[in-house]
């Protein structure tokens, strides 16, 4: 039984690094271009035609609001594309649900793989500026969304308060199982709670909640975690 490609929009300027991306992604037979769009416009009605899984952008150096809105109200994974690290057009892609993003210096592989652990639900971003963008998300209290009030902390279990300071020092659920002495399918069950309890839908979420309501310890200015020594690097290995 073979897999179902992955159906892919590209959007994109320009008509050569479309097409030379439509080559590069269909020398793999898990991924098929249904798509390819210059304009919003454009990129939208495909949405619309033919449901891809996945949006892959070519994001402008100058991106203007009109990009973020499109992205922002799309329920696709949106997988962006950039020549270089800007922080602000980083913070701006977190913020508005951007599933993940990879610098354009980055080789094929990175891509693919980035593409693959999106369609499979999860997020993708370089470790190094993740642990940055993070730690300035936190210091400029630019979240998310509003989180619950502190009280709502408190229902939560000790176990899964235990959780949650395991994943905030970037353990996989096979580190947290073997840590807790339980299964990985227990450390599911307990994710799927605390999620539930705290109104949020993700990982990073959770990181960032976690920082506001002081179940973890705040950032140094340096980027390390007071007193287990991690640093934002190494945490934020739980979104790549």
């Amino acid at each position: 039984m073979t897999n179902t490609p992955i159906k892919i929009l590209v959007i994109g300027e320009y008509s050569i690094f479309r097409s030379g991306l439509r080559m590069l992604l269909e020398t793999d037979t898990n991924l098929r271009i249904i798509g390819e769009a210059s304009k919003l416009e454009t990129a939208q009605q495909i949405v619309e035609e033919e449901s891809p899984d996945l949006i892959l952008v070519d994001l402008p150096d100058l991106a203007e609001k009109d990009h973020f809105s499109f992205l922002e109200n799309v329920t696709i994974p949106v997988l962006v594309l950039v020549g270089k690290y800007d922080a602000g057009v980083y913070q701006r892609c977190l913020t508005i649900g951007v599933r993940g993003l990879v610098l354009k210096e980055e080789n094929a592989d990175t891509l693919f793989k980035a593409i693959a652990k999106i369609h499979d639900g999860e997020i993708w971003f370089d470790r190094m500026i993740m642990g940055q963008t993070i730690l300035q998300l936190v210091s400029e209290k630019r979240l998310l969304k509003e989180y619950p009030k502190a009280h709502v902390t408190n229902a939560l279990t000790e176990r899964e308060k235990q959780v949650v300071d395991l994943i905030c020092r970037g353990m996989k659920n096979k580190d947290i199982a073997d840590e807790l002495f339980i299964t990985e399918t227990t450390v599911r069950h307990h994710l799927t709670s605390v999620f539930n309890k705290l109104e949020i839908s993700s990982r990073l979420e959770l990181v960032i909640y976690a920082f506001k309501n002081s179940l973890v310890m705040m950032p140094s200015g340096n980027g390390s975690f007071h007193g287990n020594g991690r640093t934002m690097q190494q945490q934020s290995a739980l979104v790549g």
